[in-house]
């Protein structure tokens, strides 16, 4: 049997996993682009036109996948997904991203877990990794929800609107206390 395109959310009425399509940049620029939302990112460019590019890269890499979080009428809400999938040695990053609307209600913990449920089974990945800006909150509560537990400080890991900024590195690591 083929391995599953996507992973499945648990029963979490009504958002569910679909593949990412162009048509989904407007959306995802929309909230993408609200104050607040990408402050404790890396993000650059928010723009539809940069987020349709992103959306085709992802279709076209063989080693990053992204999914739709979408609600009851199909409409985008959020993203997750793997980066740098490498089977080889059985490794991903974990990322994704909520319209504030949609925060305090445990489906971005959802989606990560499912994810990373998936990538575990599915692509037998071994260790599923996220990094996370140290003053992302947020993130890092939906981090530690899932069972991944922080390994580190990465300093001076990224440049975050022009200023050198530090990482906090969290995994999983399949077939320990903290699995699947």
């Amino acid at each position: 049997m083929p391995a599953p395109l996507h992973p499945s959310l648990p029963d979490t009425p009504p958002t569910r996993l679909r593949s990412l399509r162009p048509d989904d940049a407007v959306a995802w620029s929309r909230y993408l682009s609200q104050p607040g939302v990408t402050e404790h990112t890396s993000w650059g460019d928010v723009s539809p036109e940069a987020l349709r590019h992103l959306i085709n890269s992802y279709t076209a890499s063989p080693v990053d996948r992204r999914w739709a979080l979408v609600d009851a009428d199909n409409l985008l809400i959020g993203t997750v997904g793997l980066n740098g999938i490498d089977l080889q040695h059985r490794r991903a990053e974990l990322a994704y991203d909520l319209d504030p609307r949609w925060h305090g209600q445990g489906l971005a913990t959802n989606a990560a877990r499912a994810v990373l449920a998936w990538g575990c089974t599915t692509l037998a990945l071994v260790r599923i990794q996220a990094t996370v800006l140290d003053s992302n909150t947020r993130s890092i509560a939906v981090l530690e929800r899932i069972g991944m537990q922080r390994e580190g400080l990465l300093r001076a890991y990224r440049q975050v609107r022009g200023q050198t900024a530090d990482y906090w590195m969290y995994a999983h690591i399949e077939n320990t206390a903290s699995s699947c």
